[in-house]
């Protein structure tokens, strides 16, 4: 079966919070995240995370280690499973800048 490629925000222009979260309903086999940080970025972290449902309230599962975000730099994060719903948290507060993260899955 051929899935449909996904495309999601999950920060934009963003230095603090959860973000928006994608719900991929058990279909995704690969998913990449895209972590840009903007110019004159001096600290910031973004952990990818994942939950069985939209809105859930509980402690989500991380997904390797936090990703540093560096200014004027994109870094890649690559999953591959079936995820439910995926977020990209900002683990530690990105200073001097925003970031943008954003999501692609087949």
């Amino acid at each position: 079966m051929e899935l449909a490629l996904a495309r999601h925000a999950l920060q934009k222009a963003a230095t603090t919070g959860n973000g928006a979260e994608a719900d991929l309903k058990g279909r995704s086999e690969h998913v990449t995240i895209y972590i840009t940080g903007s110019a004159g970025i001096s600290a910031g972290a973004v952990q990818l995370e994942s939950a069985p449902t939209p809105g859930y309230t509980g402690t989500w599962a991380a997904h390797g280690s936090p990703i540093t975000v560096a200014a004027d730099t994109t870094k890649i994060v690559q999953v591959v499973g079936s995820l439910g719903v995926v977020r990209a948290r900002i683990s530690t507060n990105v200073v001097g800048g925003t970031v943008d993260v954003h999501l692609f899955a087949s």
